[in-house]
């Protein structure tokens, strides 16, 4: 038998370890612009690699409110995808990765290659990649390349709607113009390997990098995502799925044994003090999470 939600510890660490009401108490004034009874407006800044004399990434993300600001899924900007964010935009490392998924010498040429995000959410990982990518890309005005970043979560038009209008808002900020299509599909992990059901139409084997923070939180979804991390990972030697993940998470120990029992090898590290340092905000148990790589044997 399930917990409510309200009576799973998991809520009060992935929701920013806080509740709706200590929610709006300790965020900056600034940070949120109530628009309506429904939707709250949030404004994230990723900061960028020290190393860099890259101005920070300012993302404002709509929060679905309609019962509460911690209502679902597109109800709060998760710890998890803090994290992602700042590693894919905010280390040298990340951009790389971004640039090379989506321009680098591996990618695909035709109908593949490029970044693709699974349980999009609010979609602020998504976009950070797209931005490293898009960042890198714009340094060589001669390339005259293009590739892909898509955003996906479930079949729900209040999810992707919502996820629909971030990006779209957000164009100018993640590199509108830089040969970068940025683009949001539903996709059920389900049904990755027919169209009945999904609409999420990209052939196996396709992205160079698959990203997602926080996606097992229960055992059902398990077998499933890892399942489509495999359908859509690229078998290029330099293809692979980065996941950002509370271990201890149900289900999780289950994502990790199919991988591994698709052939695909796992390894993992603690996210690193630099990392949590850059996050505009303290994390609840930030340095509990840890980074996931992924990666097809077939590619090695």
């Amino acid at each position: 038998m399930g917990l409510d939600d309200e009576d799973d510890e998991f809520w009060s660490v992935a929701m920013n370890g806080r509740d709706e009401h200590l929610l709006l108490q300790d965020d900056h004034p600034d940070d949120f612009d109530v628009t309506s009874c429904e939707t709250i407006e949030r404004t994230i800044t990723t900061l960028a690699p020290d190393s860099s004399d890259l101005r920070p990434l300012v993302l404002r993300l709509g929060q679905n409110s309609n019962d509460g600001c911690l209502s679902d899924v597109s109800g709060d900007i998760w710890d998890a995808s803090l994290l992602l964010a700042g590693f894919l935009f905010g280390t040298n490392e990340g951009q790389q990765l971004c640039f090379n998924a989506c321009f680098g010498k591996d990618s695909a040429q035709v109908d593949g290659g490029g970044i693709l995000e699974l349980g999009s959410g609010l979609g602020l990982s998504g976009m950070a990649a797209a931005a490293a990518a898009a960042t890198l890309h714009a340094r060589d005005v001669d390339d005259e390349r293009t590739s892909r970043v898509i955003l996906t979560d479930l079949d729900d038009n209040n999810i992707l709607s919502l996820l629909s209008k971030n990006v779209e808002s957000n164009l100018s900020e993640i590199g509108e113009g830089s040969n970068l299509s940025v683009t949001v599909q539903s996709c059920n992990w389900f049904n990755v390997a027919s169209s009945r059901g999904n609409s999420c139409r990209c052939p196996k084997g396709t992205f160079n990098l698959i990203i997602g923070s926080a996606l097992i939180y229960i055992p059902d979804h398990a077998v499933a995502c890892a399942e489509t991390v495999y359908h859509y990972l690229s078998r290029s030697s330099s293809s692979q799925a980065i996941v950002i993940q509370l271990p201890d998470r149900a289900g999780f120990d289950i994502f990790l044994c199919r991988c591994r029992e698709l052939d695909l090898l796992v390894s993992s590290r603690a996210v690193s003090e630099d990392l949590i340092m850059s996050v505009e905000k303290r994390i609840v148990s930030a340095s509990d999470y840890r980074i996931y790589f992924i990666k097809s044997r077939n590619g090695c």
